[in-house]
């Protein structure tokens, strides 16, 4: 599965911090809500990146529950609690998870592209390239999530519908097609950073207007 190590790369940036040795201790989770509250953040991001390198993703689970009870308004927790989900092949739980995330930060790229993960492992390509599509029209230089929408599509529509999509972008505007073949296609299959960042200059250079025609060509949305 593609961005195995996301929530590992989110927490560092988040937390700032790296974790002392004790921090890979076993923790108590079933505190009560004043010694939850009472935690610093540090010490939740800590250990969640400990037990995420341990693959311990029971624990994982029980300690971004613990993490929500103390931080309700955190949308963290709700990521950790998605990754360790998906992990445990729990997809509806993962959905649900991170679909509270983006309740409290519908910015999160990395949450919507998990999202996309948790539907597409579950048998959802659709969904899933609607949480892929959330991602990159926010931020088209996360590149994860074009080659997450890439392979989806792929998956979805196989060989056939991929040059049919290509035709009918190429016959509306060329730069739509090159776009939708550099990003989704090229880069998903050569992962070179440099075609991504080439394709996402283009985009860049379109008009709102442009990109939802290459989406709505793309999702039969016309």
């Amino acid at each position: 599965m593609l961005n195995r190590a996301l929530c590992l790369v989110v927490l560092s940036a988040l937390a700032g911090w790296e974790p002392a040795v004790a921090a890979t201790q076993t923790f108590g989770l079933a505190g009560d809500q004043t010694a939850l509250a009472a935690r610093p953040h540090a010490e939740w991001v800590g250990h969640a990146r400990a037990l995420e390198r341990r693959a311990d993703w029971a624990g994982l689970l029980a300690w971004g529950r613990d993490w929500a009870r103390a931080d309700a308004k955190n949308p963290l927790p709700w990521f950790v609690q998605g990754r360790a989900l998906g992990e445990l092949r729990r997809f509806a739980e993962a959905i649900a998870a991170y679909r509270e995330n983006l309740r409290l930060a519908p910015g999160d790229v990395f949450a919507r592209n998990n999202l996309g993960n948790a539907y597409r492992d579950s048998g959802q390509p659709r969904e899933a390239m609607r949480a892929y599509r959330a991602a990159v029209e926010i931020d088209p230089d996360y590149l994860p999530a074009w080659q997450n929408l890439g392979l989806t599509f792929y998956l979805a529509k196989g060989e056939a519908g991929v040059a049919q999509a290509l035709q009918k972008l190429q016959a509306t505007d060329p730069k739509l097609a090159e776009v939708w073949r550099a990003l989704a296609i090229e880069y998903s299959i050569t992962r070179d950073p440099r075609v991504a960042r080439e394709a996402v200059r283009v985009l860049r250079g379109l008009s709102q207007a442009e990109r939802a025609r290459m989406f709505g060509i793309l999702f039969d949305e016309d």
